[in-house]
């Protein structure tokens, strides 16, 4: 029983499914309003345009460069205020690629992976938790059932907004199959899942009432298990959707060039431990030694991926290095 695997236990699923959906408008945004006087405007205004930016680029640090940008309210073609407490603002398409463009970032076209949750939880009992759905359950867990529901449902409509990621609730069994479901996923087995193709499923476990910060999760792909992070649930939202939206960047974008310069590289073990690197980082298409000076290494490679994300993904060589547009 699960019950006697771990006392009141909780566990995570998130399944990233084989369907894609539309992403919403891709240059309107929507946040919280203070009040309706000018300041609060333009200060909702500059916060819309920063969960913009995140949204189209598929990258937190994205949000960062609203200072490149006019002032937000100046860009903004339309907007309204919905129920006195929220603004939505739609911004001049144009001006946002010009200006991410030169900034270094692409954007994430197109459809995006659609996300199935599954959430299960054990105080004693067994259950399938699905925010979206209501939940019958005795008086002795029903407040907990129902905390649970609606902090997660919260923090996930939040998630999925900001990162322009669609979370699915699927439909469990029933009764004993759904009980025995979730000992399965407790114990690592996923069998039970709906199975679809190109599967990526996270797996949290934690045990309750220790704290839902500190979730340890497992990622599943091409049937292999590996433990990747400890975050809480929104965090291992906003990961996942990193790893795709990097995924697509890698893939999608248009091919650019580079000059990558690294330094030093002192003998013949550091040049091929760099090769290997380099083979083995999706961001880079092609590479080849463009020139060599004493101790530094001049490489011309081929990305898909923007500047700033290459740049990121390049930090993983551990070895100083200087990147910049073949020709620039």
């Amino acid at each position: 029983m699960l019950q006697r695997i771990v006392p009141q236990a909780l566990a995570l699923t998130l399944l990233l499914a084989s369907g894609a959906i539309a992403t919403e408008a891709p240059f309107r945004s929507t946040v919280p309003l203070r009040d309706s006087s000018q300041a609060s405007l333009a200060t909702a205004a500059q916060d819309a345009l920063g969960r913009l930016l995140v949204r189209v680029t598929g990258r937190r640090s994205a949000a960062d460069l609203t200072e490149r940008f006019p002032p937000a309210l100046s860009i903004v073609r339309q907007y309204r205020v919905i129920d006195g407490t929220r603004l939505e603002a739609e911004f001049d398409d144009a001006v946002v690629r010009q200006v991410l463009e030169q900034a270094g970032e692409s954007i994430w076209e197109g459809e995006r992976p659609q996300l199935s949750l599954w959430l299960v939880i054990n105080d004693g009992e067994r259950w399938l938790f699905r925010p979206a759905q209501s939940v019958e359950a005795s008086a002795t867990t029903v407040d907990l059932r129902i905390v649970l529901s609606d902090a997660l449902e919260r923090t996930l409509e939040e998630v999925s907004a900001l990162r322009g990621i669609e979370i699915d609730f699927p439909p469990g069994a029933g009764g004993v199959a759904e009980e025995q479901c979730a000992e399965d996923l407790w114990t690592g087995f996923a069998q039970c899942l709906p199975q679809v193709d190109d599967e990526l499923f996270i797996l949290g476990r934690v045990a309750v009432p220790s704290t839902l910060d500190d979730i340890e999760w497992s990622l599943r792909e091409n049937g292999l298990w590996r433990r990747v992070w400890v975050s809480d649930t929104a965090e291992a939202v906003h990961l996942a959707t990193d790893m795709l939206a990097a995924r697509f960047m890698a893939t999608q974008g248009p091919i650019r060039s580079y000059l990558l310069v690294v330094a030093p590289v002192r003998d013949v073990q550091t040049y091929e431990d760099l090769q290997s690197r380099l083979d083995a980082l999706q961001a880079v298409r092609e590479w080849r030694v463009d020139s060599a000076t004493r101790d530094s290494l001049t490489f011309r490679i081929t990305s898909r991926t923007a500047e700033a994300p290459l740049r990121d993904a390049l930090g993983s060589l551990e070895i100083p290095f200087k990147l910049a547009k073949a020709g620039s």
